[in-house]
């Protein structure tokens, strides 16, 4: 990250991380601030996504949850990665809840036969 002092020399900080936390907390953010401006959102407090650390390594962590418990969620160190659901297979549902949070699924709806939304 680059920033300029009040010299207008130039300063560079060393790279960060952000954790999952930090996304959900900076989407809701955003969710809320559109939401005051009247626009007609696709995605809100409740939508379903899941949070993963560190991938593949032994000490893994998943966590399926709403964007407001992922605030509070604690995945451990970086890397971090946060996937924002959309129309879900059955099966997809059925391996969320695997990994689920309590209550993180109530919220899914029926769209048709073969999929589910948030």
């Amino acid at each position: 990250m680059r920033l300029i002092d009040f010299r207008g020399k130039k300063i560079y900080e060393p790279p960060r991380f952000m954790t999952v936390n930090q996304a959900a907390d900076q989407l809701i953010q955003i969710i809320q601030r559109r939401r005051e401006e009247g626009e007609e959102l696709g995605m809100t407090e409740d939508t379903v996504c899941v949070g993963v650390a560190r991938l593949g390594a032994d000490d893994q962590s998943i966590r399926a949850a709403t964007l407001s418990q992922l605030m509070s969620c604690d995945l451990g160190t970086p890397l971090h990665s946060l996937v924002v659901t959309g129309r879900l297979h059955p099966l997809e549902v059925d391996m969320l809840r695997v990994n689920a949070e309590p209550n993180a699924l109530q919220h899914l709806q029926q769209a048709d036969a073969s999929t589910c939304c948030s």
